[in-house]
């Protein structure tokens, strides 16, 4: 049985995600001071792991890239559950397998992976105690994924910090539970800037078709911040 998954997010009031354009508080103070609120919310969302996408990942962390180069293909795949070390885990969208870890790092991690990666990166991901869930052939297959980290790992609620574009993939599956909103009280303004769901799909797609929003609570926060929540409903 898959997990609840919370997305939170955080954005503009016209819904951007990068962080760095955001206009400044009215009272003087730093966009990074308000923005730190989002980080003590997620404290109260809860979950027992933080899904990721491999981007964020490695510019959070400064991880390189894994080179598969000369690299034979895996040809078994089967989950991997490295021993958990009582750390904060991260759950990482990573199909091409390109996060390159470190042995000793501050965190659990579990890497959900495509079919095509090589047999020396599974290699790697063992040597440095990182669990891998394959999601598909192609590592699309997040459904999947989902369910085997309920069943296999134990996990019953997770809390999804993705990009615009893996929050619209997980929106598109009909994964999502609850939407916890943070608006920080400030514009980006400009188009094509991405938002909180971004899914690349075609022009007459409706990624969240057949899903409803129930406004559970609003909540005003310090520094002009608002706090909203909501629960998915199938329709």
């Amino acid at each position: 049985m898959k997990p609840q998954i919370v997305v939170h997010m955080e954005s503009t009031v016209d819904g951007r995600l990068v962080t760095t354009r955001y206009s400044q508080p009215f009272d003087g103070k730093s966009a990074e001071e308000v923005l730190d609120i989002y980080f003590q919310v997620a404290e109260q969302v809860g979950g027992e792991a933080t899904i990721l996408g491999r981007v964020t990942l490695q510019e959070f962390l400064s991880l390189g890239t894994f080179d598969h180069q000369g690299e034979a293909a895996a040809q078994h795949h089967a989950t991997f559950k490295a021993p958990r070390r009582g750390k904060r885990i991260f759950i990482v969208t990573d199909p091409r397998g390109k996060v390159k870890y470190d042995k000793n790092a501050d965190y659990d991690f579990i890497a959900l992976l495509g079919e095509n990666v090589s047999a020396g990166y599974l290699e790697h991901l063992r040597d440095c105690n990182v669990s891998y869930v394959f999601a598909g052939a192609d590592g699309q297959d997040i459904a999947h994924a989902m369910e085997v980290l309920g069943s296999e790992f134990g996990f019953t609620r997770l809390r999804l910090e993705g990009g615009g574009t893996i929050n619209g993939n997980f929106l598109k599956a009909g994964l999502l539970d609850e939407l916890s909103l943070l608006i920080y009280p400030g514009i980006d303004g400009l188009s094509g800037i991405s938002s909180i769901f971004e899914y690349r799909g075609q022009a007459d797609e409706l990624p969240a078709s057949g899903q409803a929003l129930e406004l559970i609570s609003v909540e005003k926060l310090q520094e002009g911040m608002v706090w909203l929540n909501y629960k998915f409903h199938k329709i």
